[in-house]
């Protein structure tokens, strides 16, 4: 029984030792948010018994895929309030993410806390060029794979590079049509959904991503998982059980992809993202539609739209 005790006291004492050392707690901006626009409010609680008249400083740096820094803002600010905001101001970057983001290193004087808040990314929407979302052929239901390639004008077909693709859609599936061409270096096409349409600045594990692979004439699908090791942001393939098929016909390749395995319910005007990208073997994007979207970075994705 006294050991029994002995290990209660121990454990509250252990509790209680770890409130006493959480000196501050942040309520934004947290890891892997998007932000709307580029100016950063940091919100935090802080025990102003244990940190009276100190200083909470900060360095704001862009992190880029290489992990390079570029310095945005370094500021200082006295510690109040038990609440405090801290505003950082404008950053004057309006879209960063994918394997580039925003990283805030912190410290409060005359102690040894120090930590840093990363990644952020920042997707300021109405900074951004906005174009018209891409309409989506609306095909005859129960119609199969051929008949789905032969309704399709040449006007439905857009490119990235050499791959030549259109899309149709009826209410059991998404159809992905791709021109065969003579593609001799390996690599792959790939379609990345986005079903909520979120535009988030990270990839993230519930988007789906569809890969065709022209020279070995395979099909897969992924989605993948985020990690900031170190400084680097490293997205790492996960396996997607799917029903994907394809069918060939004539010099179509059509791709059917059922709804469900995308997590979107079709109807009539209904909007997702979607990102096409081209890539070498080792995975290092080429081409892509629109010509400045990126795999990684959701937010520069297209819109498009299921027509009547």
């Amino acid at each position: 029984m006294r050991r029994h005790w002995s290990r209660i006291l121990l454990c509250i004492a252990a509790c209680a030792g770890a409130a006493a050392s959480q000196i501050i707690t942040f309520n934004g901006p947290m890891p892997w948010v998007t932000q709307r626009n580029d100016s950063i409010t940091i919100r935090a609680q802080i025990d102003t018994a244990q940190v009276k008249n100190k200083d909470f400083s900060l360095s704001v740096d862009l992190i880029n895929e290489r992990g390079q820094k570029k310095s945005l803002k370094t500021k200082s600010f006295p510690i109040k309030d038990y609440t405090v905001e801290f505003p950082v101001g404008a950053l004057k970057e309006y879209l960063v993410g994918g394997r580039s983001y925003i990283k805030i290193d912190w410290s409060i004087s005359g102690t040894a806390n120090k930590g840093s808040i990363a990644p952020i990314g920042i997707v300021a929407l109405d900074k951004l060029p906005q174009a018209e979302a891409n309409q989506i052929v609306h095909a005859a239901e129960g119609a199969d794979p051929a008949g789905i390639a032969a309704s399709l004008k040449d006007a439905d077909y857009k490119a990235a590079g050499s791959d030549k693709f259109a899309f149709a859609w009826n209410k059991s599936a998404f159809f992905i049509i791709l021109q065969k061409n003579e593609r001799t270096a390996p690599g792959t096409i790939r379609f990345a959904f986005d079903g909520k349409n979120g535009k988030n600045a990270f990839l993230s594990f519930s988007d789906r991503v569809v890969m065709y692979n022209g020279v070995k004439d395979s099909l897969f699908g992924l989605h993948y998982s985020q990690q900031l090791a170190g400084d680097t942001i490293k997205y790492l393939e996960k396996a997607w059980p799917n029903e994907l098929t394809k069918t060939v016909t004539n010099d179509r390749i059509v791709i059917r992809v059922p709804w469900y395995d995308v997590g979107i319910v079709p109807f009539d005007g209904r909007k997702f993202g979607l990102g096409i990208v081209t890539c070498d073997s080792s995975g290092i994007q080429k081409e892509a539609l629109p010509k400045k979207a990126e795999f990684y970075n959701p937010g520069t994705w297209s819109d498009f739209q299921l027509s009547k």
